[in-house]
């Protein structure tokens, strides 16, 4: 095996622990879910598992390695994320302002927020630190090279988040259909959702590598 078996499913255990613990990813996904529905949650998490892809890919070829020696670039990336997820929830609280309905069923909405999904991922700079620490943690150096065993375990993480992500979409997606019903509701949860995305933005902008 290109991989050692015990790092393999130690590497698996610590990919679970790491999915159970709340994240941005997770916000992101449940905001999404409770302003546009199950379309939207699915999408977000689309958008966030095409985010992960690169990070673990960057990580893989040392790219992320760039990004942790250089101050500069990581809080320019910083700034980037935390301006877009700021416009994300002054876009959400405006929707909400003006009673725009909670469910976007469309395709276009769909692309919009995998897009949005895969933006938030990519411009957190801590989510490519993150792969960088984590994954040289579960190499062993016997195997095969180093970015070869990246490249098979970094999807572990996003291949077990689908189970939880399906049960989080599910239950906040049964709240957002009966709550859509009501104007007064959808503009609820277009605020929820804002107040998350304004909260993910600030998170990001105090960061520090």
């Amino acid at each position: 095996m290109p991989v050692d078996p015990a790092l393999l499913l130690a590497c698996v255990l610590a990919s679970i622990i790491v999915v159970l613990t709340p994240g941005p990813d997770m916000m992101f996904v449940l905001g999404q879910t409770l302003a546009g529905g199950a379309h939207r949650g699915w999408a977000a998490a689309i958008g966030i598992w095409c985010g992960a892809t690169v990070h673990v890919i960057a990580a893989a070829l040392g790219v992320a390695a760039l990004l942790a020696a250089s101050p500069a670039l990581f809080t320019a990336l910083r700034l980037a994320g935390a301006a877009y997820l700021v416009w994300l929830g002054i876009g959400a609280l405006r929707a909400a302002w003006q009673g725009a309905p909670a469910l976007e069923p469309s395709a276009v909405a769909a692309r919009r927020v995998v897009l949005q999904g895969a933006l938030t991922n990519l411009t957190n700079p801590k989510v490519a630190l993150f792969f960088l620490a984590f994954l040289p943690q579960f190499v062993a150096p016997d195997r095969a090279a180093p970015w070869v065993q990246m490249l098979l375990l970094g999807p572990l993480l996003p291949l077990l988040s689908v189970p939880f992500f399906a049960a989080l979409i599910a239950g906040a997606g049964r709240a957002s259909a009966r709550l859509a019903r009501s104007a007064r509701a959808a503009r609820w949860l277009h605020g929820a959702a804002g107040v998350i995305f304004l909260g993910l933005g600030a998170r990001l902008l105090v960061q520090r590598p």
